[in-house]
């Protein structure tokens, strides 16, 4: 007897273009926040965290957990994303389990004169002069 294995190219829920201006990030509860790449500062994606990416943009850092985050970091180092939602339903889905989706995303205001051009201090050094 023989099991027939059904192959299918994985699913990515969200949403590329080739140079989009813009990224929206949708919660998917009470916040969807459009904001530009010009604002981009960076984005982090730990070993040790594969669930989870960090993104600094504009005055957010947007933290995703979701499965399978492969090709959306790369989406975000090539600046193509164009939007991605929380979709927590997908996490028990299992025709979904090789897919790419983000089960929830969390918006942090960065503290004021954190990162970006406004609000970067001159750093003094003491040269010994």
């Amino acid at each position: 007897m023989t099991s027939t294995t059904t192959l299918w190219k994985p699913k990515l829920h969200f949403d590329t273009a080739a140079n989009p201006g813009h990224v929206t990030f949708d919660d998917g509860k009470k916040l969807r926040q459009n904001v530009p790449w010009l604002h981009y500062v960076n984005a982090r994606w730990d070993y040790d965290e594969p669930e989870v990416i960090k993104i600094k943009i504009g005055e957010w850092v947007v933290v995703m957990n979701g499965q399978n985050l492969g090709p959306l970091y790369l989406a975000i180092e090539e600046r193509t994303l164009v939007r991605v939602r929380a979709q927590p339903d997908l996490a028990d889905d299992k025709k979904s389990e090789l897919d790419t989706f983000v089960t929830s995303l969390r918006f942090t205001e960065l503290p004021s004169g954190g990162m970006g051009a406004k609000g970067r201090k001159q750093i003094e050094l003491d040269l010994g002069g």
